[in-house]
């Protein structure tokens, strides 16, 4: 593969900034630029940061790149309410990957959520569900859509809030998580965002959809 161009929307969170650290260290990539709407306390020669209004992404223009990994995403209760989390997670999502388009990308890396469905009676899983429909129909050459399991990480270390649903999570892992099917087991941030970089890599077109268990198989550490 030739070398590429990478923009990681909401690197700031747990797995977009696992992704921006990943892709720094990848040499496949030659740049990397960050859209969030605060800067990351980190240097790079190679990482150029985008500090934006989602609000106002339409009349912005993205720097040129090949490949957009969105990790952009929030949580009910942190948005404030139901209109709040689909604005985040649907229409931001949606207007940050047109903006990457404009600036010529051509495939994307998207992180869902395990259970989305547009029509899911559960309100997140349906919010996710129409997201990835609405992603599709951007016309990328190709797309990944991750859906990760309960995920584990150090938010602290990012200056963020704890979610209960993650510490769930961390009390899962382990022997205990042996006890749930694949698909449901807790899922490490860094291994969502190592097999999001690795099924990228080998999608040349058309959608793929990346369940948890996969997502931790693609995920594992080579040496």
């Amino acid at each position: 593969m030739n070398v590429r161009r990478a923009l990681v929307i909401g690197a700031s969170g747990l797995v977009g900034r696992a992704v921006t650290d990943q892709l720094l260290a990848d040499a496949t990539y030659v740049s990397v630029a960050t859209l969030t709407r605060r800067p990351i306390v980190d240097y790079n020669p190679r990482l150029m940061q985008l500090v934006v209004d989602y609000d106002q992404l339409s009349t912005q223009t993205l720097p040129p790149v090949d490949d957009v990994f969105c990790c952009l995403g929030t949580t009910i209760k942190v948005a404030g309410s139901r209109d709040a989390f689909r604005k985040v997670d649907h229409a931001y999502v949606v207007e940050s990957l047109r903006a990457a388009q404009r600036g010529r990308a051509s495939r994307l890396a998207l992180v869902s959520a395990s259970g989305a469905n547009p029509r899911s009676k559960v309100f997140y899983s349906r919010v996710k569900g129409e997201v990835e429909l609405d992603v599709c129909a951007l016309g990328y050459a190709a797309a990944i859509i991750a859906r990760p399991s309960l995920l584990i990480g150090e938010r602290a270390k990012l200056g963020q809030p704890g979610r209960p649903i993650e510490q769930l999570a961390q009390f899962l892992r382990g022997p205990l998580s042996l006890m749930l099917p694949p698909r449901l087991r807790p899922i490490e941030a860094s291994s969502v965002a190592r097999a999001m970089i690795r099924a990228l890599k080998i999608t040349e077109t058309g959608v793929r959809i990346v369940e948890s268990d996969e997502l931790a198989r693609l995920g594992e550490i080579v040496y």
